[in-house]
């Protein structure tokens, strides 16, 4: 009994210890952080992902939504989603490319913390037209509970403009 007890105090004991990111990927494996190409992406057959994309932008891959479009600039738009993005839970900056307006996002679960990853590109449809793609993804499991989903089309409703 007392060898149990050990085990489980030993268990217990190793996110204090090497810390809890690389507990999960002692557990999970490491998190793949990977440059996204919407125009080549192709996410599989991964049922813990949510792919919102302008029709024809994502060539290799079927959207779960098409892209609102906004009748803004790119830069705008870009201005909003930061702001919004500012505002949600547990959301740090990943890499970025400030030149092709892409973006990613580590945002963590509300109880065991773990990392989806969100990147977002701004189009520019025309000189006060704009629109985007957003692919956001769990890292662990193969089922999000609609996570993904939810996330990305509560924050196009905040970014949407109100229905007169």
């Amino acid at each position: 009994m007392s060898a149990l007890i050990g085990l489980l105090a030993a268990v217990i004991m190793v996110p204090f210890v090497v810390g809890y990111e690389t507990t999960l990927a002692m557990m999970f494996g490491p998190v793949q952080r990977e440059t996204i190409n919407f125009k080549t992406l192709d996410p599989g057959a991964r049922t813990n992902r949510y792919l919102v994309c302008p029709a024809g932008y994502c060539a290799a891959a079927t959207p779960d939504r098409i892209s609102p479009v906004f009748e803004e600039t790119a830069a705008a738009l870009q201005g909003r989603w930061m702001a919004m993005i500012e505002r949600q839970p547990r959301i740090t900056p990943g890499p970025g490319n400030a030149a092709a307006r892409q973006y990613d996002f580590i945002q963590r679960s509300r109880f065991l913390a773990f990392p989806d990853t969100v990147t977002i590109r701004f189009i520019t449809l025309g000189a006060a037209r704009s629109t985007m793609a957003i692919y956001s993804r769990s890292h662990y499991g193969s089922s999000d509970f609609g996570v993904n989903r939810d996330r990305i089309e509560a924050w196009l409703a905040e970014l949407s403009p109100p229905s007169p």
